[in-house]
């Protein structure tokens, strides 16, 4: 946190929402409100609906949390500073749900496609389907295929080396961001993220 707070001096605006959900994951990661192996959302725990909202927040080990704080820190200020502090918190807030609904709902397509029972057990925890869907979101029109491309390939290559990270959790965040760049909110969310994305970075004083 010292860190970021040192690279947060100069003219740029305070990311408060991307500062605050880092120290608020951190802190849960310190001090959990369930054990993190309990906090798995899948559909075989859909009936504990408050798991929708801990397991977006909770992370398995330092590791884990790690990850997730850089990706939340280099994708998440810049992203808050285009978009604005009031409409960063909406768009993380919903992603995270959105992504919960959909990992549910894409697991389960796969069990009844591939009479599976093992996919109602598989479970999402941590932050990472709200950074895909940053990922996205924050493409251009120019790169949004490649940046598609390359979330899935991290996504295959993590599932590869540790089996217990959900690829349905990583997907269901890609189509997340998707669903903001073609759905309701493209207008603002494009626009924005586009206008800042495309400017010049400010120069910071350390």
């Amino acid at each position: 946190m010292v860190l970021l707070a040192k690279q947060l001096k100069g003219p740029a605006p305070w990311p408060q929402v991307t500062v605050g959900t880092i120290s608020f994951i951190i802190s849960l990661f310190l001090w959990p409100l369930v054990d993190p192996s309990n906090a798995c959302f899948s559909l075989d725990t859909a009936k504990h609906w408050w798991l929708l909202l801990l397991a977006p927040v909770h992370h398995e080990n330092p590791w884990h949390l790690a990850c997730n704080v850089a990706g939340l820190w280099l994708t998440g200020r810049r992203m808050e500073q285009s978009v604005g502090t009031g409409m960063f918190l909406v768009l993380v807030f919903s992603a995270a749900l959105f992504a919960g609904f959909l990992h549910l709902a894409l697991n389960l397509v796969m069990e009844l496609l591939f009479r599976e029972s093992h996919y109602r057990a598989g479970c999402t925890l941590g932050f990472s389907g709200v950074l895909f869907a940053m990922q996205v979101m924050s493409s251009s029109e120019n790169t949004l295929v490649g940046d598609l491309l390359l979330c899935l390939a991290e996504s295959l290559v993590a599932s590869y080396f540790a089996p217990k990270i959900s690829f349905s959790g990583h997907l269901a965040g890609v189509l997340v961001g998707l669903a903001y760049i073609w759905g309701p909110l493209r207008d603002v969310t494009r626009r924005k993220i586009k206008a800042t994305l495309n400017s010049p970075r400010p120069t910071t004083i350390n």
